[in-house]
């Protein structure tokens, strides 16, 4: 077997593997072997068919098979060896001949490398990029703690309709114009309403201090103006048919639900903390401020992180990349016609990620990060405790998030996010000890309108 390097150009290369039968013969005659041992003929007992029959009936694709067993690895060795990085998996090269797997004992095949750029990029002191200093204002706290009362709150029944957000439980009866009970009218049960979103301030005012057991006429079309996918939601019909029910209809009050946020006592201090850790709502802002202080430096450096990936592309300049290669990739393993119609839109994209992946991993190498499985687990424990967080509970057992942190890693696609974050994590440690930092106090709400799409 010999293989050889042929370099195009830059980011180009054509790898010429020339294969002899003496390369894959062996393993030709060793599968076929095999495949008589399982062998299942009639007329022939289980291990007993003849090797000469097995050749005439498998050869040809085992030999295909062997062929393209000892390329993948003849390929795969040559890019380890030589350290080749490269940002596509080897392309057959467009002129390459179909093989003569049939007749053919020897083989030479052409493959088209793309080869990574060499990416140049050091990131110094004389680098200044801005850090946001998300604050911790008291309205953010008073925010999260009545976040917290709203979670442990719970629904009381009520004699009456006397806030804007209680609801309204009941059935509906559709109306003639003299008022009585329309003939083959609509007769509803089970249905929920809230005034307060009614479009008709009119309409609100009629449910007034409603009480249980009593009945309001209303129309619910002027009610509900304009919105015939709430009429038919209430109605329970299909939207095409809303028109044909314009008239007054009867609700019949058979319940009235207020909402009551939990107070803030020691109760909800356990609910949403380690039992008995916050013993006074003094303590409960100090423990949320803590909180939000260590939540808001993740969401700094990922801004930083952000910064730092403008920064240090425009200071990389122009890379150059195998495009007719990568395109031919890309084609290759797109699956819908229309993503394939789009493909230059989507090779700009995957460039410009396959650029920055390439300047992330130099930083990384530069400042010698080394993402280990104790790396791993932090992040996918962090993330955990993140997830949780989003339904109000903070006190997770060690064993619990240690659980789903494993099971996280385990998985191999969050696994890849994981690695990512994790890197990330650690550029941002490393490169605010090096780079200078212009620090810039600035509130959570106008730290998330960054984030906020531009207007077209």
């Amino acid at each position: 077997m010999n293989v050889s390097l042929e370099k195009t150009d830059d980011v180009s290369s054509k790898l010429t593997v020339k294969l002899e039968k003496s390369d894959y013969e062996a393993n030709v005659e060793k599968s076929l072997k095999k495949l008589k041992q399982r062998a299942n003929m009639p007329g022939f007992r289980p291990g007993m068919v003849p090797i000469g029959l097995v050749k005439k009936m498998y050869g040809n694709e085992v030999k295909a098979e062997e062929v393209n067993n000892a390329l993948s690895q003849a390929v795969n060795n040559y890019i380890k060896e030589q350290k080749l990085q490269l940002v596509a998996d080897p392309l057959m090269s467009e002129d390459q001949s179909q093989l003569d797997i049939v007749n053919g004992e020897n083989f030479e095949i052409t493959f088209d490398l793309g080869v990574a750029p060499k990416v140049n990029i050091e990131m110094t002191e004389n680098d200044a990029l801005p850090y946001y200093d998300i604050e911790v204002d008291e309205k953010t706290i008073d925010d999260q703690i009545s976040n917290y009362c709203r979670q442990a709150g719970k629904s009381l029944n009520v004699e009456a309709y006397e806030q804007e957000d209680d609801m309204l439980r009941g059935s509906l009866t559709e109306l003639a114009e003299d008022g009585t009970e329309k003939d083959g009218g609509l007769k509803v049960e089970k249905v929920s309403l809230m005034p307060k979103y009614f479009s008709a301030d009119a309409s609100k005012a009629l449910f007034k201090d409603a009480k249980k057991e009593s009945d309001v006429i209303f129309n619910l079309s002027q009610a509900y103006e304009g919105k015939d996918t709430e009429i038919a939601s209430v109605l329970k019909i299909n939207k095409e048919e809303v028109a044909q029910h314009s008239g007054d209809f009867k609700f019949h009050v058979e319940e009235v639900t207020r909402f009551q946020p939990a107070e803030v006592n020691q109760e909800l201090f356990d609910m949403f903390f380690a039992k008995d850790k916050i013993k006074s709502e003094t303590e409960l802002r100090t423990q949320i401020k803590s909180d939000l202080e260590t939540a808001y430096v993740r969401d700094s450096d990922y801004k930083f992180i952000m910064d730092i990936r403008t920064f240090a592309m425009d200071k990389v300049g122009e890379l150059q990349f195998p495009e007719s290669i990568l395109k031919r990739y890309l084609i290759n393993n797109l699956k819908k016609e229309e993503d394939k119609k789009n493909i230059d839109k989507i090779l700009k994209d995957y460039i410009e990620e396959l650029k920055w992946s390439l300047v992330r991993s130099q930083m990384a190498e530069n400042l010698k990060i080394k993402i280990d499985e104790e790396a791993l687990k932090k992040t996918a424990c962090e993330m955990v405790k993140i997830q949780f967080s989003q339904y109000g509970i903070n006190n997770i057992p060690d064993d619990t998030l240690n659980h789903y942190a494993e099971e996280m890693i385990k998985d191999e696609k969050q696994r890849e996010n994981i690695v990512n974050r994790s890197i990330d994590a650690a550029l941002a440690d490393s490169l605010k000890k090096i780079v200078k930092l212009n620090h810039k106090k600035i509130s959570i709400a106008d730290f998330n309108k960054m984030f906020e799409p531009a207007e077209a």
